[in-house]
């Protein structure tokens, strides 16, 4: 008898018939272990991470262009994936006349290819909810925000420019979601569809005639309005959708344990310790096919972290600290920025701990790391930090350091989206539309 993937294991037990589905065992694997052996791909995923006030000038960008760059000393905690990270320095984002909103624009140009014309929205949506559009169908989230800062409203995701999507703030809270009420353990043998999730199904099916209805009867002005409103309804029936398909089998995934509940906090290493528990639970809710695309805020733009027995802010600090007379750069807000960058390395070292077929879950990811500006003291957009973690199934040819020279940053978000098997062929407006992917990351 000849296994697949597809192969279920059927029986009967008084009289009942069964089914067992089987896990992406290796027999099932092409020679590489980046496939399966009926040419099917394991799924790529795709994260945001981003992180407030940049990096420091003359701290960060590696000397050699090409592979085999060296680490700086605010990149030293990528020691060991070196080989599985592309730097990005020297892009920019081109204003067209538009002002420098600080702290403001960056994100905006990189998420949505086109510099915002007001503070606290962008003018187009973020790139990545086409992402989850494209990609999250079949798994019960479309996507996951989430932020180890503690604050609700820290999100720089945006389905419409204007209502940016909420963040589970804390690392119970990402739990709790993940793994809490309605998650199905892939791998036990015993499932049943949960009835308030029929019963939710079934509410929101009895109304879809009146929605439509309503669609056609309200003026102009509300159909955005509304429109916004039944887009996240319709995200809803296809999350219930799923919950109520039994999952495929996970080898991957092990379901953790609910971590301790926690105080928000602005103190660097509790920040960074929620980041870490909340790598490792984003980790497993990728390996357990939960969601296969999320965004990470570390901090905000305008950084409220501190180091423990510091009475001022990071915020502050890159404004009000002097330079060092021997060093010639700020001291403490480098430390800072290393510290606020270590996030980065913790998510991207949580996937590759995630042995997935003859890779990790890293290899099948793209984790597209950034920050708002290149320079905080002076809220300068030119090299602007930016980074590809992960070999997003075998397209990301890793470990470059490519040198923008001024090159606008769509270009970097054009190729990550391309990396993921977007149909895209160019991105941005203005002076910031292109449709040049940055070759030397691509793998023929």
């Amino acid at each position: 008898m000849k296994f697949s993937r597809r192969s279920v294991l059927r029986g009967a037990i008084h009289g009942a018939t069964i089914g067992m589905a089987l896990p992406a065992l290796d027999m099932f694997l092409n020679d590489n272990g980046v496939a399966y052996a009926d040419g099917a791909k394991l799924p790529t995923r795709f994260g945001t991470y981003f992180w407030g006030l940049g990096l420091t000038p003359g701290r960060w960008v590696p000397a050699k262009a090409g592979t085999g760059w060296e680490l700086t000393p605010e990149l030293a905690s990528l020691q060991g994936l070196e080989n599985k990270v592309s730097i990005f320095s020297g892009f920019r984002v081109h204003l067209d006349g538009r002002p420098n909103l600080q702290h403001w624009t960056g994100q905006a140009a990189i998420l949505c290819g086109i510099a915002a014309q007001r503070l606290g929205a962008f003018d187009l949506p973020s790139f990545d909810t086409a992402v989850a559009a494209q990609m999250g169908g079949g798994t019960r989230f479309r996507s996951v925000q989430i932020t180890p800062f503690g604050n609700p409203k820290l999100s720089y995701s945006t389905d419409s420019g204007t209502s940016f999507n909420t963040p589970d703030a804390t690392p119970l809270a990402l739990y709790t979601r993940l793994f809490g009420e309605g998650f199905q353990d892939p791998n036990s043998d015993i499932w049943k569809p949960d009835p308030n999730v029929i019963l939710r199904r079934s509410v929101l099916s009895a109304v879809s005639e009146q929605r439509k209805a309503l669609m056609a009867a309200a003026p102009s002005s509300d159909r955005a309005k509304l429109d916004q409103y039944f887009t996240s309804v319709r995200t809803m029936e296809e999350q219930l959708a799923v919950e109520l398909q039994r999952p495929a089998k996970a080898e991957a995934c092990m379901v953790p344990k609910a971590p301790p509940e926690s105080r928000p906090s602005g103190r660097i290493d509790v920040v960074n310790a929620n980041n870490k528990l909340m790598a490792d639970l984003m980790a497993m809710a990728l390996a357990c096919n939960q969601t296969k695309v999320f965004s990470v805020v570390h901090t905000s733009a305008t950084s409220e972290a501190y180091l423990a027995g510091d009475s001022s802010i990071y915020h502050l600090h890159t404004h009000d600290e002097p330079l060092d007379d021997k060093l010639g750069y700020q001291v403490i807000s480098s430390k800072l920025a290393e510290l606020a960058f270590h996030g980065y390395s913790d998510f991207l070292r949580a996937l590759d701990s995630v042995k997935e077929g003859d890779a990790t879950l890293l290899d099948h990811s793209l984790v597209m790391g950034f920050s708002d500006t290149g320079y905080a003291k002076i809220h300068s957009t030119d090299n602007i930090p930016m980074f590809f973690g992960g070999g997003a199934g075998g397209r990301h040819k890793m470990g470059q350091h490519v040198v923008g020279n001024g090159d606008p940053v769509s270009r970097v978000s054009l190729t990550a989206q391309q990396l993921i098997g977007l149909p895209v062929g160019e991105f941005g407006v203005g002076g910031m539309k292109t449709s040049k992917t940055i070759s030397e990351v691509v793998s023929a």
